[in-house]
């Protein structure tokens, strides 16, 4: 089917295009940032929202606290009862998301340093980040902002997650031990 090699292609695409637009210092401020917060509150809407509960379950391996909201209230309501003390990251592939933009007012209001994984545009929600963790896409006709663009704000993830652990090796080690589920091998009933 010639429709797979588009979209592989066009994923392929956005992810060196991605590579080229992170900033190594930001991306170490950003992981420091999340070892030293007491919680790490995630907030997004649609496809956006699939990439923070993705990174819930990162940080919950290495027992951080991690917050997750399904609906646009209760991240509002998390947003409000943010404090200096804790670290939001904001995935907003269009940077427009209104529910979004004003989690990040009040966020911003309560002191609360703000990541955002957002494309590489001028966007209210790059303009009120404190890090802004760049991401491109290359979407096709059928599903515009929801395919390269998720996979982009994985891979950030998969980075910043992977310099936290680095940051503090003994321990993630550890905690990588500790945390894995083993499974039975279907075929023999062995793990």
């Amino acid at each position: 089917m010639q429709s797979d090699l588009k979209v592989t292609f066009n994923n392929i695409r956005s992810l060196e295009d991605t590579q080229h637009l992170l900033n190594a210092g930001t991306l170490s401020q950003c992981a420091g940032l999340l070892v030293t917060c007491r919680t790490i509150l995630l907030f997004g809407m649609g496809s956006s929202l699939c990439v923070a509960k993705d990174t819930y379950l990162k940080f919950l391996r290495m027992n951080k606290p991690c917050i997750v909201n399904e609906d646009w209230h209760s991240q509002l309501l998390q947003a409000k009862n943010s404090s200096s003390e804790d670290a939001a990251i904001i995935f907003s592939y269009g940077g427009q998301t209104k529910e979004m933009i004003e989690c990040m007012k009040i966020l911003k209001k309560n002191g609360t340093p703000c990541i955002a994984v957002t494309r590489y545009a001028l966007s209210s929600i790059a303009k009120l980040a404190d890090y802004c963790l760049y991401t491109a896409a290359n979407e096709t006709l059928f599903r515009n902002g929801a395919m390269s663009s998720r996979l982009s704000q994985l891979n950030v993830v998969d980075i910043l997650y992977t310099g936290f652990a680095f940051l503090q090796h003994d321990y993630a080690v550890k905690q990588l031990v500790h945390t894995h589920i083993q499974k039975e091998n279907a075929d023999s009933g062995e793990p």
